[in-house]
């Protein structure tokens, strides 16, 4: 509310119970703007085909005031390209417009409320790779079952089938060759996670609807499962949260060693199809319901409705880089991603194409989202989990579920696996 460069005047004085105490001797105070940032530190440099991907740590010195944006010049400085939506992250992505085997000298700066800040410099040289989340190769599943969710953990990856005769499960330790694991039960598997050394698998049906390995190779049936349809199971904070599709208000059950399970009170009777966690906070989503489509939880038994950004069939939400990411399989044109920075309030997303969204993960800053429908355009990507881009899916398959783990994106479908990693 001051004028800066305009000297003012000063005085303070303490307010008790007993009254106003007598003022300070004044002195004279002239608001300033600050400074221009300092230079962006630790600049890493991944070649794309056409373009490339600048990673870089932000100034420890903003100025005095907050970074708006990233200006980058491809050109040792001469042009400047302010991005539109501003970058606010730590990451720059140039998609293509470069040529590949041409040095381009980059410089990056930031930019605050007074200027554009010092630059650092770093060498990018596009070449023809495969591009981390882009670019997709189709494997064999060890059987043509319906595999309905996979995980990774302690270095291997679980996929878990609610279809076939004692193997309705499949590992792999680089998320390409697949092998066969007996369940303990041909129940209807739909949701697998790793905490705490243990996979963890929950079901729709059986006599008892959870299954924990410490290897991921040798399973065991939990006890005291409620006798709901479990479709999604995460952890978090020492605990494993399952969420379920139907029950009368006990649609959550929880565990502290993914063995004995005990039944929880959900916010609503909504058909609950995923749950997350991520920075101290239990986050579930629903394909129906009236505005109350998200659910969220501290510790996973105390839970409260939340307002959904629309009224979509949320199938899949996942927490990386500070946001939760939700999408949809189902509902209006081009709203089937939201975002949430608290898993409260929630803003809906253009999503990249208007396809059956069904499951969404994050690794190594990239947000991934997969289809069970569509053409070839059943994968889509984004940086930051606001602004998504159609990529190439291996095949027409109904992908259900995608993870990331070892530098590695692997998704699962009804009949085959695929994979996408950086590769020369």
């Amino acid at each position: 509310g001051l004028t800066n460069a305009t000297a003012y005047t000063i005085k303070i004085r303490a307010i008790n119970a007993s009254g106003t105490s007598c003022a300070s001797s004044a002195f004279l105070g002239t608001p300033a703007l600050g400074t221009v940032a300092d230079a962006p530190t630790n600049l890493v440099v991944t070649p794309i085909n056409t373009g490339g991907i600048i990673e870089f740590t932000p100034p420890v010195n903003d100025g005095g005031s907050d970074i708006t944006n990233y200006e980058y010049s491809s050109d040792n400085g001469s042009t400047w390209i302010t991005p539109s939506p501003a970058i606010r992250t730590n990451r720059i992505v140039i998609n293509s417009g470069l040529t590949n085997c041409t040095t381009y000298q980059f410089k990056i700066r930031a930019v605050n409320a007074v200027g554009v800040g010092t630059e650092s410099s770093v060498q990018l040289i596009p070449a023809a790779v495969d591009v981390l989340g882009v670019s997709w190769t189709t494997r064999n599943s060890a059987v043509n079952n319906d595999w309905q969710s996979v995980t990774y953990g302690n270095g291997l990856f679980v996929a878990v089938s609610n279809t076939g005769t004692n193997n309705r499960i499949m590992t792999s330790d680089n998320g390409i060759d697949w092998t066969i694991r007996t369940p303990p039960a041909d129940n209807n598997w739909f949701g697998v996670t790793y905490g705490n050394g243990k996979f963890v698998a929950v079901s729709a049906n059986g006599s008892q609807k959870a299954m924990y390995s410490l290897n991921g190779i040798d399973w065991a049936l939990g006890t005291n499962t409620v006798n709901n349809q479990w479709i999604s199971v995460t952890y978090g904070n020492g605990l494993f949260v399952a969420v379920s599709r139907n029950g009368n208000g006990n649609r959550v059950m929880t565990s502290s060693d993914g063995i004995t399970w005990t039944s929880r009170t959900s916010a609503a009777n909504n058909s609950w199809t995923s749950v997350t966690y991520g920075n101290g906070l239990f986050v579930a989503v629903a394909q129906d319901g009236s505005g109350n489509r998200v659910m969220t939880s501290p510790d996973g038994i105390n839970w409260t409705s939340r307002t959904s950004a629309e009224n979509n069939a949320w199938r899949s939400v996942t927490y990386g880089n500070g946001l939760f990411v939700a999408v949809a399989s189902a509902g209006s044109t081009f709203t089937r991603v939201m975002t949430s920075p608290d898993g409260i309030t929630w803003t809906t997303r253009t999503s990249a194409a208007n396809i059956g969204w069904r499951s969404v993960t994050y690794g190594n800053g990239l947000f991934v989202a997969v289809s069970e429908s569509g053409s070839n355009n059943r994968v889509m990507t984004s940086y930051d989990g606001i602004t998504w881009t159609s990529r190439t899916s291996a095949a027409f398959n109904i992908w259900t579920s995608v993870t990331y783990g070892n530098n590695l994106f692997v998704s699962v479908s009804s009949s085959g696996v695929m994979t996408s990693s950086f590769a020369s």
